[in-house]
C-alpha cells in the first residue's frame, strides 16, 4: 500500500479541492431533487386525426395567411421580440411533432390568444398589457403550444368532416389520402382562415391543452402555478372588465375548474428548477398603452365573426 502523503493532506489547498468537491457534489444531488416528477406527470396523447403533420403546417400557413388580412397586427418591434423569445423556449418543450412555431401579436384589445394547425400563434394585445406578470403570460402561450403540438384544430376539424361526411368517408381517405388533402377537409367544415379560431375544442381538448400546457412551463422553468393565478385573476376581471374577457369566457371552460386541475397537476409534478425570466414586460406594456386603443376581435372582424 503506498503511503500516506501527509504533506498532501495537510494542505489547505487540497483540503479546500475536496471540500469543494463535495459540496459540488450536494449541489448537484439538490439540483436532481428540483427536476419535474416526469414519471408522474399526466399522460396526453394526440387524438383522432385525418391529417398529417405537414397538412398541419400547410393548413396553418394558409389560414394564418387570411387571418392577417382581417386582423390588425401590432409592429412593435420590442413586443414582437419579447413574445418570440418568450415562445421559444416554450416551444423548445412542446408535446408532439417539432412544427415551425411562430409567434405575433393581435392588435386586438381582448384578454385572449389563439393558435392555428401547425404553428402560427397569436397574443392579443389586450392579454399582454393586462398580465401581471412573465409567468401568467407564459401560461397563456403554454396552452395554446399545447393546442398545436397535442394537434387539437385539426382533430377538431376531423371530427367535424366525418360527422358531416359519415363514419364511411374513414375508408375512402385512409384508402387514398390524397384524394382529399388537408385544405379540402378544412374547407367543407368551414375552418380556414378566421373560422379556423372559431371551431370550438371540446372540454377534454382544453382540460388537456391545461395539463400539457402546465408541464411545458415546468420544463422551461416557470412556475405552472402562474396559469393557475392566472386564472383566479380572470375571475376578478369578469366584474370590472367584463367585455375584454367576455371571448375567453365563451370559448373556455369555466377558469374555476381549470384552476383546480392545474393545481392537481402542479402537484403531481413537483418543484421545477426555476430559470430566471426574459424580462421587460413593463416596458412592453408601457409601450403598448402609447398606441391607440386597439378594437376588440369582434368589432375588427364584423361579418367574418361566426
Amino acid at each position: 500500500m503506498k503511503p500516506k502523503n501527509h504533506h498532501e493532506s495537510r494542505n489547505p489547498r487540497n483540503r479546500l479541492h475536496r471540500v469543494a468537491g463535495r459540496l459540488l457534489g450536494v449541489l448537484a444531488a439538490g439540483l436532481l431533487t428540483l427536476a419535474p416528477n416526469l414519471a408522474a406527470q399526466t399522460r396526453v396523447t394526440p387524438g383522432f386525426n385525418l391529417f398529417s403533420p405537414e397538412q398541419d403546417v400547410q393548413v396553418g400557413r394558409q389560414s394564418a395567411a387570411q387571418v392577417e388580412r382581417q386582423i390588425p397586427l401590432v409592429r412593435d418591434a420590442r413586443a414582437t421580440e419579447y413574445i418570440n423569445r418568450i415562445g421559444r423556449r416554450l416551444a423548445a418543450n412542446a408535446p408532439g411533432p417539432k412544427f415551425p412555431y411562430t409567434f405575433k401579436v393581435a392588435n386586438l384589445s381582448d384578454v385572449n390568444a389563439f393558435a392555428l394547425p401547425g404553428g402560427p400563434i397569436y397574443v392579443h394585445r389586450g392579454l399582454i398589457e393586462r398580465v401581471r406578470s412573465e409567468g401568467e403570460l407564459a401560461g397563456v402561450l403554454a396552452h395554446e403550444i399545447a393546442h398545436v403540438g397535442l394537434r387539437h384544430p385539426t382533430n377538431q376539424a376531423s371530427k367535424a368532416y366525418v360527422a358531416q361526411a359519415g363514419l364511411g368517408i374513414i375508408g375512402a381517405l385512409l384508402g387514398d389520402r390524397e384524394a382529399s388533402t388537408g385544405t379540402q377537409i378544412m374547407q367543407a367544415v368551414g375552418g380556414l382562415g378566421l373560422n379556423a379560431i372559431f371551431l370550438r375544442y371540446s372540454r377534454k381538448a382544453e382540460t388537456e391543452a391545461d395539463i400539457a400546457g402546465t408541464q411545458i412551463l415546468a420544463r422551461s422553468g416557470y412556475d405552472p402555478m402562474d396559469m393557475a393565478r392566472f386564472f383566479q385573476y380572470l375571475r376578478s376581471l369578469s366584474g370590472r372588465e367584463p367585455s375584454r374577457i367576455q371571448r375567453f369566457f365563451s370559448d373556455h371552460p369555466s377558469p374555476s375548474d381549470r384552476e383546480a386541475r392545474i393545481r392537481q397537476e402542479v402537484a403531481l409534478l413537483g418543484s421545477a428548477q426555476a430559470r430566471a425570466p426574459v424580462g421587460g414586460l413593463a416596458s412592453v406594456q408601457s409601450s403598448l398603452r402609447r398606441l391607440p386603443p386597439a378594437r376588440s376581435l369582434q368589432a375588427a372582424t364584423g361579418s367574418a365573426l361566426r
